[in-house]
């Protein structure tokens, strides 16, 4: 897997919160892998979570209030496929950012290989 893409999605959720779809499509962007790009993003944001890198919250699509979810539900989450599909105004959505640690690990380039 390309630091490239690690970076890539690291670097989306500093700039703002992004849906998991967003993610999907920025791993679309860039993916020349031979597993589903959406098998690659999962994995890559799986890395992120167990790492602290980021953190995952619902969102009622259009209002932006955020609720932030635990660490083992996030990790459930990540299997839903419904979240990783844009949303429709006022459904409830995931969104992702970006932990201090996160922040630091891109600023730093302390990513490692996965």
């Amino acid at each position: 897997m390309s630091k490239e893409l690690i970076y890539k999605l690291l670097w989306s959720t500093i700039e703002d919160y992004v849906g998991l779809w967003e993610l999907l499509w920025e791993t679309n962007s860039i993916s020349s892998s031979s597993t589903s790009d959406i098998e690659l993003a999962k994995r890559v944001l799986l890395y992120f979570i167990e790492a602290g890198l980021v953190n995952l919250y619902y969102d009622k699509w259009g209002n932006d209030q955020l609720v932030e979810i635990g660490l083992q539900e996030s990790i459930e989450i990540i299997n839903i496929n419904k979240y990783w599909s844009p949303p429709d105004i006022n459904d409830f959505c995931v969104k992702v950012g970006s932990t201090q640690k996160g922040e630091k690990y891109y600023n730093e380039e302390l990513i490692e290989d996965i």
